[in-house]
């Protein structure tokens, strides 16, 4: 019996030794590392999100990754503010917005650059041609009302000069096509798809209105960020890496991505041709004042947010930034 046990005991030892063996060095195990759940619409500005989660699904080493996808910016924020995900793709001024009103937020990153384009019906040849029009925006609390505000201004026209309506991004296509509106702002690829089915054209790109706009940037819940800090470091490198990697390779890039965003190849094609770049995705200080001051005139916001309380800078520093 005493040998028996020897010869159970060394075959329980050596069982363990090899599962120790067949773990990666310095990978936790599964359940000891925390699931990253990470909101994002099927948009252009959501590609670091995917294609992060499909280079990197089984290499993190301290964390698991889900994303999850919405079909509109309320049920994003809905599923945020109530916990059920950690971490968002989400319109930069909702995070302002978010803030003011003491929703937890940390904005570590942005989520893309640029990449954004006024559609309009073909009778459409100037900005001054939408006085008295109906233009949609995707949210009330985006810089897509601020560029509209911001290229009526230019033409001598304010937001009172059109009837601007919020719509979801996905029905802006058809709702151009049948003429129940003339013109559009919001992320790719509907504008493309709009284009692209010969019912509209591109009146402006966003870059001639404000070139150094932001739109979408990556949000976390400070709870998670305080007790995961290794792992949100590794997931917002990954998220870098991701933009890198989608501007040196577009067009695998754009195969990944259709594996969670149903965009036909051709449409995603010319929707990054729309100045869309992803590399550099580290948050300027001066370009999120700028933006608050931008939604302070336009009333979206009732007071100036504490920005040292909202951006975590440390995460992502600028290319050339010390110890980079």
């Amino acid at each position: 019996m005493i040998n028996v046990a020897r010869q159970l005991t060394r075959r329980l030892l050596g069982a363990a030794l090899l599962l120790a063996l067949l773990i990666p060095a310095g990978r936790a195990a599964a359940a000891d590392v925390p699931t990253l759940k990470i909101g994002y619409l099927p948009i252009t500005h959501s590609l670091a999100v995917v294609v992060a989660d499909h280079l990197n699904a089984d290499k993190y080493r301290h964390l698991k990754v889900e994303p999850v996808k919405f079909s509109s910016w309320p049920e994003l924020l809905d599923a945020y503010n109530s916990g059920q995900v950690q971490a968002v793709s989400e319109l930069l001024v909702l995070a302002l917005a978010g803030a003011e009103k003491g929703i937890p937020e940390t904005v570590v990153s942005l989520s893309h650059r640029h990449g954004d384009i006024l559609t309009v019906a073909k009778e459409i040849n100037a900005v001054k041609d939408l006085q008295g029009k109906r233009v949609a925006i995707p949210h009330r609390m985006s810089v897509h009302n601020i560029l509209l505000s911001l290229a009526l201004k230019k033409a001598g026209l304010t937001l009172k000069d059109v009837e601007w309506i919020e719509m979801p991004p996905p029905d802006m296509p058809a709702a151009l096509a049948r003429g129940d509106i003339k013109g559009f702002i919001v992320a790719e690829p509907f504008g493309t798809k709009a284009i692209q089915a010969g019912f509209g054209k591109e009146l402006l790109n966003a870059k001639a209105i404000w070139p150094d706009y932001i739109c979408c940037g990556l949000v976390f819940n400070p709870d998670f960020v305080k007790a995961n800090p290794a792992a949100t470091k590794e997931y917002v490198e990954s998220f870098a890496a991701a933009g890198k990697f989608i501007d040196t390779n577009r067009q695998e890039a754009i195969g990944i991505a259709r594996k969670y965003i149903n965009i036909d190849e051709k449409v995603f094609v010319e929707a990054l041709s729309h100045d869309a770049t992803y590399a550099d995705l580290h948050v300027k200080r001066s370009e999120v004042e700028q933006l608050q001051r931008y939604a302070l005139e336009l009333n979206l916001l009732k007071k100036p947010v504490n920005l040292d309380q909202l951006l975590n800078l440390s995460l992502l520093p600028a290319p050339g930034a010390k110890g980079q």
